[in-house]
């Protein structure tokens, strides 16, 4: 039992490293391309804002694209774009058309819109294609993006990491515990 608690202490080690490595990273993409959504390992998360691609993404939804070569995109796939104001959306591809200079462009639409986008998707406007969704984790992240929920959180750690710290200087090894009992017994006896 003692070898289990100890394996799930360091895996929850790892965990927490990686967890907070991969927060620096994106914290350091963002502020050398504030422009651009951090990639990890080539996929980005994007937050799902609205209900147009409903019922394959819901609104609050975190969805994630894999960045691919743009030109390798065909019908039916769902990629995620910036439109014409720098938005982020995610759409499906229903056409491939020519476009300015011979290139290619993509007309989209949302599955739950009635109407085609507007105006075409470039390449280089492409974020990436559509590979899997978590479900309302979206909605977990704009809470957490808020300044208040980001203290608390951070407040919490702090104390569970103090109360942790604590609790394991005041346990005893199997050892001290023998030893302490025999100084007890010890002074007991010469009462």
């Amino acid at each position: 039992m003692k070898y289990v608690v100890k394996g799930l202490k360091y895996l929850g080690y790892v965990l927490l490293t990686s967890l907070a490595l991969i927060f620096i990273w994106v914290f350091i993409q963002t502020k050398i391309r504030p422009n651009e959504i951090p990639s990890i390992f080539g996929y980005k998360p994007f937050i799902v804002l609205s209900g147009s691609m409903e019922t394959e993404l819901y609104e609050g939804d975190l969805a994630i694209v894999k960045k691919v070569n743009p030109s390798d995109l065909k019908v039916k796939d769902i990629i995620a774009f910036r439109d014409e104001d720098n938005y982020v959306v995610t759409h499906r591809i229903i056409q491939v058309v020519e476009g300015e200079d011979n290139k290619v462009e993509f007309k989209t639409k949302g599955d739950n819109n009635n109407t085609e986008d507007s105006g075409t998707v470039k390449l280089k406007n492409v974020e990436g294609l559509y590979v899997k969704k978590i479900s309302g984790f979206g909605n977990v992240i704009l809470v957490l993006q808020k300044p208040i929920t980001l203290g608390i959180i951070m407040l919490i750690i702090v104390l569970i990491g103090i109360i942790w710290v604590t609790a394991g200087n005041n346990k005893l090894s199997k050892e001290e515990k023998l030893e302490l009992e025999r100084l007890r017994s010890e002074k007991h006896q010469d009462k």
